[in-house]
């Protein structure tokens, strides 16, 4: 009987897939668009005018590497029903597909205020039309406006808006930075609620007095002329888009800066209000993952500004005796980060060594922040801690007898620990 040989056929095997392989390199492009075809999308801003949805999307065109810069940057603008048809009529007035898988940040005007959120922004969830990893931010005035400001801190104002919802702002407590995946999970689970950052300009130089509180950050930043938003930016006569190159300030001569410490919040994806800047602090604590938090209090002799470091925030909800209860517990490291009082550079190597009357206005100030989150929650139905979810995940049998009035009718415990970092 004569004995296949195996190892010539494996040979030959292999040589057909590298020949079919070599093949398939040549002659196959793997799904890529042609570049010269395609415009990339680095941010959109949506807005609701006229019955319709206006998006305004930040384009970068590739050019030839000869000609020096290999990008251009150019704002165009389109309006339709969805943002589907917004970004058809983009690429009717451009030439260029706009792909959205590369877009960063998705900023939403307050004009859809009145709008459904996820009915407005559906097409975004769609398979293959952009990553559910974009960030999203509610602006103050119209979305078209902020993109077309001269940004102090970044050559392109999409990329400065993009450093102030940073992750290292996020870790810090200053801004309570979402994307379209965070939205979603929060708004389908059983509290049907989400949040997004609350951005608004304010002229260069300028600051909130006392350095925060419930203001917007500083002087508010003149918005561009919009009056010729529809026509230069979204297509001028000439139908083709109108472009920038390096800033799209769009004529703009005043620089600006960027802040995001409020935050707006919605309940079934309609929008319900904006938190200030002390009750987004208490969401940032209790939600995000915290490096390092600065919190002003007051003692009765001097003003402190504490470093929070090892913060732990969990928020829990039992039911005792046919009580709802939500536990909220906090635990954090301090030292003194600034004091409002004459330094003793001899004595600053104490700082970490923090005072009981010290500790005990850091505790109380973080529960007034967090007492007020509460009230917003109570009073917008905005179940933004998520006790309903956890009432059906941990408490299900009482899920029916208290979704409807949960927020108002459980009780709130706090178990609030501050010590010394030393």
């Amino acid at each position: 009987m004569k004995r296949i040989n195996y190892r010539k056929y494996s040979v030959m095997l292999y040589w057909l897939i590298f020949l079919a392989m070599l093949c398939l390199y040549f002659t196959n492009d793997y799904g890529l668009v042609d570049i010269h075809k395609t415009s990339i999308v680095v941010a959109a801003s949506i807005d609701y005018e006229n019955e319709e949805v206006k998006v305004t999307a930040q384009l970068a065109v590739p050019q030839p590497s000869q000609s020096g810069e290999s990008v251009k940057y150019t704002a165009v603008q389109g309006s339709g029903l969805t943002v589907a048809d917004a970004l058809n009529e983009i690429n009717s007035k451009t030439g260029f597909f706009p792909k959205l898988l590369f877009c960063r940040l998705f900023l939403i005007g307050e004009s859809c205020q009145q709008l459904n959120l996820f009915k407005t922004m559906g097409c975004l969830y769609r398979k293959y039309f952009s990553e559910l990893t974009a960030l999203v931010a509610m602006c103050k005035g119209n979305g078209y406006d902020m993109l077309q400001m001269n940004a102090m801190y970044s050559q392109e104002t999409s990329e400065a808006i993009q450093q102030v919802l940073a992750d290292e702002a996020k870790r810090s407590a200053n801004v309570s930075s979402v994307n379209l995946k965070d939205l979603a999970i929060d708004n389908y689970s059983k509290s049907q609620t989400c949040y997004m950052p609350y951005i608004e300009a304010i002229k260069s130089g300028t600051s909130a007095p006392g350095g925060g509180g419930d203001s917007s950050g500083g002087e508010p930043a003149k918005t561009p002329d919009s009056g010729q938003s529809g026509g230069s930016s979204g297509g001028g006569e000439d139908g083709q888009g109108g472009t920038s190159s390096g800033n799209s300030g769009g004529g703009q001569s005043d620089e600006v800066e960027f802040t995001a410490r409020k935050t707006a919040i919605f309940k079934d994806g309609m929008f319900s209000g904006i938190l200030d800047e002390d009750q987004s602090f208490a969401l940032d604590i209790l939600k995000n993952e915290i490096r390092v938090a600065m919190l002003p209090c007051e003692t009765e002799s001097k003003h402190c500004t504490m470093a929070l470091k090892d913060v732990s925030g969990d928020v829990s909800l039992t039911v005792d005796k046919g009580i709802p209860k939500l536990n909220i517990k906090f635990n954090a490291k301090a030292r003194i980060q600034g004091a409002g009082e004459k330094v003793d550079p001899a004595k600053t190597v104490k700082d970490d060594i923090v005072s009981q009357e010290v500790l005990k206005a850091t505790e109380k100030a973080v529960k007034e922040r967090i007492e007020q989150l509460i009230e917003v929650c109570k009073e917008s139905g905005c179940d933004l801690l998520g006790a309903k979810d956890k009432l059906h995940k941990f408490n299900y049998k009482y899920y029916d007898a208290f979704k409807d009035n949960l927020l108002d009718r459980m009780k709130v415990e706090y178990n609030i620990k501050i010590e010394s970092a030393n």
